[in-house]
């Protein structure tokens, strides 16, 4: 039995429709977890795990991504969510015109059982809209347009959004991995 742990009800409902053809249903718990502001993803989600489990005592998962811009140098990375909660949809405009808007996603799920520690790691190669577009997805998801497509993230259904998303190659090979 394992347990994905966040507080963030988008996360939630993604994961939980990402592991939906699983064969039990997400076991979910709501906690609050300290996160470690670092620019090593890895990092970051390896100590949310360990303070997840700190929390729980079970086995669990916990996920955790980064947007790195081309033009920021790899910035803001897995410190997205301060980065968004401070400048939001002005995040696009940053890059000036003629510059590339490359930008890619890594997104890491992290597995803790009090004795094992193993990160799944999934990623995307994009670039950042001039403008938001769309209102599905979390934070930057409106702003970033995977490679290959036209839409934003944030104008695809969740299905769509889901299935080309670094999130769910994280985990797929967490799932693999484990059995589940």
């Amino acid at each position: 039995m394992v347990y994905f742990v966040s507080s963030n009800e988008h996360k939630l409902e993604d994961m939980a429709h990402g592991w939906k053809d699983g064969p039990t249903p997400l076991r979910v718990l709501r906690l609050e977890v300290p996160e470690v502001l670092s620019s090593d993803l890895d990092i970051v989600v390896r100590e949310k795990a360990l303070a997840a489990y700190r929390l729980a005592l079970v086995p669990l998962f916990v996920e955790h991504g980064g947007l790195f811009i081309e033009h920021l140098n790899g910035f803001p990375g897995p410190l997205v969510r301060p980065f968004w909660e401070r400048l939001q949809d002005r995040i696009c405009g940053l890059i000036p015109p003629g510059v590339s808007r490359a930008a890619w996603v890594v997104q890491k799920v992290c597995y803790c059982d009090g004795r094992t520690l193993r990160v799944y790691t999934g990623s995307i190669l994009g670039e950042i809209a001039c403008e938001r577009r769309g209102d599905e997805g979390t934070h930057w998801e409106p702003m970033f347009i995977p490679a290959g497509q036209t839409r934003t993230l944030g104008q695809m259904p969740r299905d769509e959004r889901l299935r080309c998303s670094a999130s769910a190659e994280a985990l797929h090979a967490f799932r693999s991995d484990i059995g589940l």
